[in-house]
């Protein structure tokens, strides 16, 4: 519903803009609108990702660990020292089931002894590049042991977030904006009607024509927030800090699009939406 008010209120900016106060609330519904979305992006974050992430340099860690450890393990042996053999002997399960706080001090006690014998484990097989990449494997999954963690505590901390923003973007519509229309109930019957017409659209998930889009450096393919995005000439939007925008009921079929940030070249891209479908757009953008 949101998104229905601000497209009115942006069709009609000429009537209104030279309003101050009510210039000023029409920034701040804006701004609330924006908060709300950089909330969304944070609750869509994807934990099951960096899960996913996580278990894969998990695994590696415990591949190379049982693999230089075993290769070690044949070296004390060969050279009958029982002590060395101790230190090194985890067996595959003994990786698998140690917990994550605990098969980094495993892999450390494999890795420092590689370490020690690296001339002697040589013929063995075991490379100073062996060696390196099981240093790298333990710092790369401490680096993500917590995470799942942290990611879930964000999406958490926003969906806690949004239901006073959502209050407060209520308190300007109902205290402000509505209040300060009835100046163009007489004078802009037209913006005014569409104005309360949008207020109380509730969209249908069933028969949601909608675009989302996210704007990305055509380099590093990474996120750019806040672009100013235009669509069709009367929508306007700010991407979020993940670089998304969203824009709900949307007529079935061609739009356009037009995007600028000050550092960047314009886009200008068309696009189509289906009804009962949300159309999704990655746009890159290049620094000038």
């Amino acid at each position: 519903m949101y998104e229905a008010v601000d497209e009115v209120l942006q069709t009609f900016n000429a009537v209104w803009v030279g309003n101050v106060p009510f210039a000023a609330a029409v920034g701040e519904f804006e701004g609330n609108i924006n908060d709300i979305e950089d909330l969304r992006d944070q609750q869509e974050e994807d934990t099951k990702g960096v899960t996913q992430d996580k278990q894969n340099k998990r695994q590696a860690l415990e591949d190379q660990t049982f693999t230089i450890g075993s290769i070690i393990v044949f070296f004390a042996s060969n050279t009958n020292n029982r002590k060395l053999l101790e230190k090194v002997n985890f067996t595959r399960t003994d990786l698998k089931e140690a917990r994550d706080n605990e098969l980094p001090g495993m892999s450390e006690q494999v890795h420092q002894e590689a370490v020690t014998n690296a001339v002697a484990l040589l013929p063995y097989g075991v490379t100073p590049l062996l060696i390196t990449a099981l240093g790298n494997a333990i710092a790369a999954f401490v680096d993500y042991i917590s995470k799942p963690r942290a990611a879930l505590i964000e999406t958490s901390a926003a969906t806690e977030q949004l239901p006073p923003v959502f209050v407060d973007t209520d308190k300007v519509l109902t205290e402000k904006l509505d209040g300060g229309m009835e100046l163009y109930r007489v004078s802009n019957n037209n913006f005014y009607t569409q104005y309360f017409n949008a207020r109380i659209i509730v969209n249908s998930p069933t028969q949601k024509r909608a675009l989302q889009a996210q704007f990305v450096d055509d380099v590093t393919i990474e996120a750019i927030a806040r672009v100013n995005v235009t669509v069709n000439d009367t929508i306007k939007r700010r991407s979020s800090q993940l670089g998304n925008i969203r824009v709900q009921s949307l007529l079935e079929g061609a739009h356009t699009l037009k995007a600028t940030l000050p550092g960047y070249v314009d886009v200008n891209q068309n696009f189509n939406v289906i009804s009962g479908e949300t159309t999704k757009l990655e746009v890159r953008m290049v620094k000038v």
